[in-house]
């Protein structure tokens, strides 16, 4: 019975985290203001989907039609980008006044980014010369991690502080991997291209009990799991220094890794000959010749373990969350009900290890509020979590409950934001006294 129970708990928690799909604005800056409410609980929710070449009007049509000469001519230095990440965050604050303000939170988020190089697109467009071979490049990451966490936050000698300790548990880690693909045409009409990847996917649990023996999550392997975790620290402060002007510094610091226990592993391969394609093309009566296909086939092709595609194996690795730092501000040059929130910082994926992806993140919003802070309206351009972002939201603060909401144009790169390359969602809500 006691068992059932916390089972069911865990479950229960786990539901709602999963199906609020969040994203809380994190190092908001804002320290020194007062709170709304002195309890509430709540949660954030927020998808983002972008690419840097491909719109909505290119693939919402009855019929599709892709230039692919000018799609190659269009495509930036650094190929084709698709990027995904999602937020999901629900908490519980108690705020017994503005020196004491409590928070208790868990949240689940994950993020995909994928690269195929310009090369492709330039084969496709310009095609290949004879005697040639052209090498293409495809890279993919993802990762999705689970932690729960509690913060603090006070005013000390003008100073707004906050102390955010976070304990997170790696579920899922690929790290940096990379296709190879070659194209070769001789003059003699013979065609061959040929790929490959190694494909790696750590977990926390072994998949492969889960896939043969149609097991279930366990008390036993919920506690394996989270026993896995590791820690991190943020730390933000904030102080007023010209009228109308509040600004500081966040932080974000790595400081013991989660552990994935478990690997998938394959190789995924095609190749794909073709011969005596010259003899046909200039002789129409000529039979056409069978081409030699190969087919996408995973390193496990030929074994006993051929159906499963992967192999599985007890292999460790190390993951982090994103270190980050910056600078952000509040600018209320006529009051509360107008405020520009600029924020410029640095952050590194996995830092600490060999997958390590460095890359810079700013953003700039405007709030403004009317009758009492009750409605307000909020827009701004950003790049965080390696998205760019131009936002619009709304929200209603009745005090005893708050509802936002927002939406945004995405994309991989700043000009691809404005031709519907991606978009973003947003809900929020909080209910307190």
């Amino acid at each position: 019975m006691k068992k059932t129970l916390s089972t069911s708990l865990f479950s229960f928690i786990f539901s709602i985290i999963a199906i609020s799909a969040g994203y809380s604005v994190e190092f908001s800056g804002d320290l020194l203001s007062k709170p709304h409410r002195i309890f509430e609980i709540g949660f954030d929710s927020s998808a983002n989907f972008a690419n840097n070449t491909l719109g909505l009007n290119d693939v919402l049509t009855k019929n599709i039609e892709i230039d692919l000469q000018k799609m190659a001519s269009d495509m930036p230095k650094s190929g084709f980008d698709i990027g995904l990440n999602d937020y999901e965050k629900a908490f519980v604050n108690l705020n017994i006044s503005s020196r004491f303000r409590f928070s208790f939170f868990t949240e689940l988020e994950s993020s995909v980014n994928l690269n195929v190089s310009k090369d492709l697109f330039d084969i496709l467009g310009s095609g290949i010369e004879l005697d040639e071979t052209k090498s293409v490049d495809v890279t993919a990451c993802a990762d999705l991690f689970y932690t729960m966490g509690a913060s603090f936050q006070t005013i000390i000698k003008g100073y707004g502080i906050r102390f955010t300790p976070t304990y997170f548990v790696p579920l899922m880690y690929v790290p940096k991997t990379s296709a190879n693909t070659s194209l070769t045409m001789t003059s003699e009409g013979k065609i061959e291209a040929k790929a490959s990847a190694n494909v790696d996917v750590y977990t926390a649990v072994n998949m492969k009990d889960y896939k043969e023996n149609d097991k279930s999550v366990s008390d036993e392997d919920i506690g394996a799991i989270l026993s896995n975790g590791g820690f991190d620290f943020s730390f933000e402060i904030e102080r007023n220094w010209l009228h109308g002007l509040n600004a500081g510094l966040y932080t974000r610091i790595p400081l013991v890794a989660g552990t994935l226990n478990y690997k998938m592993s394959t190789i995924a391969y095609a190749s794909f000959y073709e011969d005596n394609l010259l003899e046909y093309v200039t002789d129409k009566e000529k039979e056409k010749p069978k081409p030699n296909h190969g087919y996408v086939k995973p390193s496990t092709y030929g074994t006993e373990n051929e159906e499963e595609g992967f192999e599985y194996s007890e292999d460790s690795y190390k993951a982090y969350r994103p270190l980050k730092f910056g600078l952000n501000a509040t600018y209320m040059p006529w009051g509360r009900w107008f405020k520009i929130q600029p924020s410029l910082g640095f952050a590194v994926r996995n830092p600490y290890t060999s997958d390590a992806i460095f890359y810079m993140e700013y953003a700039l919003d405007c709030r403004l509020s009317a009758v009492k802070e009750i409605f307000n309206v909020n827009f701004g351009t950003a790049y965080q979590n390696q998205i760019f972002q131009h936002r619009f939201g709304v929200g209603l603060n009745f005090r005893a409950i708050e509802i936002l909401a927002q939406v945004s144009m995405c994309g991989t790169s700043f000009l691809s934001t404005f031709h519907t390359r991606g978009y973003g969602v947003f809900a929020g809500a909080r209910i307190g006294l």
